[in-house]
């Protein structure tokens, strides 16, 4: 065709989107929304990912380089960028120390990076402490601890002052929002901090580091924090431990005209210590010339973290899929109504493309529009709302990002969805016959078999081809490369199996048309109605279907992860228990659990709780674990035997046993994995240490590692394994040589205190023991049910609107069967049936079929994540209140709306003879 006539079907199709204005303004906002979405997530998308320059500020701030004593001694490898991967190599057996290793070994580390620097750098210490608590109205809040000069540009977005003013006197202190939100405090508040309860800390600023808004920490001045938290910790306690063992830091400022190469960083991780420098960041080395990359390739999973990607992928793709099918209708409704015009114009000497183009072109002229108006309100919404975006995200933007290419082809695909969503329209329009368009009698025809047959064939191969796509790389099966084939796949198997079943739509509503005869008038007129109309009731269902079926699919993928997690999650102690965590031994012992039952009411008995030790010489003692098979699974994260009486069995373990409570206070241990225990009653204590132990004159050495047979009875209750391999009686320990070492106590309160009440509880703790614990097992807390939820009323709407809509088309569509019915007397009340029963009939259909195939992709990928070496099956779940809203009630509810707000009486256009 010409351009000329292009010319004039453009000049047609824009005169009637504006003469329909309603109709237009629907395919508009259709089309625009979608794009809305995918340019707001693009930008976002964009704007996160931060270039090499905005990285290394992050890391840096405003020094030339960050030097990090990761391993002294040992050789390290690390990528440009330490902070993305590093590791210490271990040494080979019989290999000889280098060099560097050596001097690394013995040094200084401040002397030894100033040394390795170019002279004149200037050092400026980046220290970072041990979490602690602080003091808040309520209690007591953990938080990490630091210490910058936030007045030094060194400093500058690595760690900003967003609020306030830097500490410049003694005891004041900065903190993140994070750590004010926590604590409940503002700026000018006063906390002090555990192990320095004497010294009240103003807070005078907030600061944030840019790449983690939700860090909970408090910065001081170098000098004013850490050093004193060190001093006051007792030796061997768990916050001098970590004091001690943090890795030093250094913001490194380069003199004028020094820079560091890459020959430079491998020198530092031949010492042991990582470099990121600027300079390197800015220029990396080619990717042969970093061993990390190939060193560290073999711990890595090539398909890790791939399945929440193809998920969205796919969702993504069926949402594009989904405002074809919703525009569809329009325009096919609208080329309906235009029937007569377009019949003139073939009557005139057009030919059908002529008549086709004009119905095209009506997608061409609303899709420019509403792919500009999506690109334009999308952009403008995240400029908007780029503080909210960045603290839910937890991170600034690096840079606001406008890409041109991702836009141009986003409005490409909205442009491109409303063409394909009116190709249909158009190709119908263009197969009319003149003379039925001028009569306004339209033929209808029955399902094709062969699109039938096709539509089968289509959800099997799809299926099949989602299953493949979702197992390719962990089965080993050809593939071209692990994260794009597995996207193209699974997105493009779940589409085709969309598509099947949008093939096989027509002949369903066919089929429940078949059943209007059986009906009362109202009901048979609607579903007759319907399938009359498949090509406007069709791609309403395939509309809903789409929706549904991108929520079914995150909602079951996102179900199934939360009960895999909850299957995995590994409690502290049964539900509800309070549990104070102290290893104190000393004349405040008794006077914890005291204070704790102090603080809260109503805790019931107490259970003191031990852990059975062997103690080889003086202050030197290790852990008691029992034997077992070596591929026993080991239900408890840390292995141990606890110690205690009856009441521990009952609080830590609730184990409530005679024959158990007998045995224990007969001086047994309870062994509660069946693995543990042999078939002669005993189970085996392994002793380690004794060979380190010092020896008396004549004394003989004694082997590192002992079995000590004892008397046990099996209490089969993996869930009780879980706390604990077993429970040992101290009445039992002096005859082994055995000790118990204090945990702690235990209660089970009937209701668990609120958060409120244990951080006052957990505050008085702490006072008397600087590095006592108190938790609350609150069970497993599920991440995924806002997601869930929220899909849920994403696809509710979609259901409830597209119904409408296609309801609404169906009225606007049948205003002349409508007035014939009046006309023959039929009752007001049939109008209203008609439009209820079919917009029920729509969204049952399509939610029905679009939760089967949301389960394609969903189980796909779960059955692909469990498939690995080592990993569990796959939990398949759903969220079976939220399918039944969509399934269930929604249709009736879209029924009962359009049926509400349908005119019952309808005004006779033109008098019929």
């Amino acid at each position: 065709m010409r351009f000329g006539a292009w010319k004039v079907a453009l000049r047609l199709a824009r005169r009637d989107a504006l003469r329909a204005k309603g109709r237009s303004a629907l395919i508009l906002a259709m089309v625009a929304l979608p794009v809305l979405g995918v340019t707001g997530a693009d930008v976002v998308h964009r704007s996160g990912q931060l270039t090499p320059a905005e990285r290394v500020e992050r890391v840096v701030g405003g020094a030339d380089a960050l030097v990090t004593a990761l391993s002294p001694g040992q050789s390290v490898e690390q990528a440009p960028v330490a902070e993305d991967g590093a590791f210490a190599v271990q040494p080979r057996p019989g290999r000889q120390p280098t060099p560097e290793q050596l001097k690394a070994a013995g040094a200084d580390p401040a002397a030894l990076v100033t040394s390795l620097l170019p002279p004149g750098s200037t050092l400026t210490p980046a220290r970072t402490g041990p979490e602690t608590g602080a003091s808040s109205p309520e209690g007591l809040v953990r938080t990490l601890t630091t210490e910058a000069d936030l007045g030094d540009p060194v400093w500058r977005g690595r760690l900003d002052l967003v609020k306030g003013r830097a500490p410049t006197a003694p005891h004041e202190l900065a903190a993140t929002q994070a750590f004010l939100d926590h604590a409940g405090l503002s700026l000018g508040s006063t906390t002090t901090v555990q192990g320095l309860e004497g010294t009240p800390y103003t807070l005078t600023g907030v600061v944030e580091h840019p790449g983690e808004l939700g860090r909970v920490e408090l910065v001081a001045r170098p000098g004013e924090l850490l050093d004193q938290l060190a001093a006051a910790a007792e030796p061997g306690r768990p916050a001098a431990e970590r004091a001690q063992s943090a890795h030093p830091s250094w913001l490194v400022h380069l003199p004028g005209g020094a820079a560091l190469d890459w020959a430079k960083v491998q020198l530092f991780n031949a010492h042991g210590y990582t470099l990121t420098a600027r300079s390197v960041a800015l220029d990396p080395p080619p990717y042969g010339a970093v061993p990390y990359f190939r060193d560290s390739a073999t711990y890595r999973d090539p398909a890790a973290g791939n399945s929440t990607r193809v998920v969205v992928a796919t969702v993504t793709g069926m949402a594009l899929l989904e405002v074809a099918l919703l525009a569809g209708p329009a325009f096919a409704v609208g080329a309906r109504r235009s029937r007569r015009r377009l019949a003139l114009l073939g009557a005139a000497g057009g030919r059908r493309t002529h008549i086709g183009a004009v119905v095209l072109g009506g997608g061409l002229v609303l899709g420019l529009a509403g792919a500009a108006l999506g690109v334009a309100l999308g952009t403008g919404l995240v400029a908007a709302l780029r503080p909210v975006i960045e603290e839910v995200g937890g991170a600034r933007f690096g840079h606001f990002a406008l890409p041109v290419p991702d836009l141009l082809a986003i409005a490409g695909i909205g442009l491109l969805t409303a063409l394909l969503a009116a190709a249909l329209p158009a190709w119908q329009a263009a197969r009319r016959s003149v003379t039925a368009g001028l009569t306004g009698r339209d033929t209808v025809r029955a399902p094709n078999r062969l699109v039938t047959v096709l539509g089968v064939a289509l959800i099997l191969g799809g299926g099949a081809i989602a299953v493949y796509g979702a197992g390719a790389v962990r089965r080993g099966l050809p593939v071209v490369s692990t994260y794009d084939t597995r996207t193209l796949t699974v997105l493009g198997g779940s589409v085709t199996a969309e598509l099947g079943l949008l093939a096989c739509t027509p002949l369903l509503v066919a089929l429940f048309g078949r059943l209007a005869g059986r009906l009362p008038l109202g009901p048979r007129l609607a579903l007759r109605d319907s399938a009359r109309n498949r090509s406007r009731t069709a791609p309403a269902v395939a509309a809903v279907m789409a929706a549904v079926a991108g929520a079914v699919a995150i909602g079951v993928y996102s179900t199934s992860t939360d009960a895999e997690n909850r299957r995995d999650y590994r409690p502290q102690a049964p539900y509800g228990a309070v549990q104070l965590i102290s290893h104190n031994d000393g004349p405040k012992a008794a006077q914890l659990p005291a204070e704790v039952e102090k603080q809260l009411t109503g805790l019931g008995g107490r259970a003191d709780v031990g852990q059975l030790v062997y103690r080889f010489c003086d202050n030197c003692s290790s852990t008691v674990v029992l034997k077992g098979p070596a591929d026993v699974r080991r239900l408890a994260d840390l292995p141990h035997v606890a110690t205690g009486d009856v009441a521990v069995l009952h609080n830590l373990f609730d184990v409530r046993d005679a024959a158990a409570e007998k045995a224990l206070a007969a001086g047994k241990l309870l062994v509660f994995d069946r693995s543990l225990i042999g078939a002669d009653g005993k189970a085996v204590l392994l002793l380690r240490g004794g060979g380190g132990a010092p020896l008396q004159p004549g004394q003989i050495p004694r082997t590192d590692l002992q079995e000590v047979p004892v008397d046990a009875v099996l209490v089969d209750d993996p869930a009780a394994a879980r706390f604990a391999q077993g429970l040992m009686p101290t009445t039992a320990l002096t005859g082994l040589g055995l000790a118990s070492a204090p945990q702690g106590a235990v209660w089970r309160p009937t209701t668990p205190p609120d958060r409120k009440a244990q951080q006052r509880a957990a505050a008085a703790a702490v006072r008397l023991d600087h590095y006592a614990e108190l938790t609350v097992e609150r069970g497993y807390q599920p991440k995924s049910d806002a997601i869930t939820l929220a899909l849920t009323g994403f696809a509710a709407l979609v259901v409830l609107g597209a119904a409408g809509i296609a309801t609404g088309l169906a009225a606007a569509d049948s205003r002349q069967d409508q007035a014939t019915l009046a006309a023959v007397g039929a009752p007001p009340r049939i109008r209203r049936t008609m439009a209820g029963l079919q917009c029920a009939l729509i969204a049952l259909l399509g939610a029905v079929l679009g939760a089967a195939n949301g389960f394609v992709p969903a189980v796909g990928l779960l059955k692909s994540r469990a498939s690995g070496a080592g990993s569990q099956p796959a939990l398949i779940t759903a969220p079976w209140g939220e399918l039944l809203l969509v399934v269930l009630v929604l249709p009736v509810v879209a029924g009962l709306l359009a049926a509400l707000f349908t005119r019952s009486r309808v005004a006779l256009g033109r008098r019929l003879s």
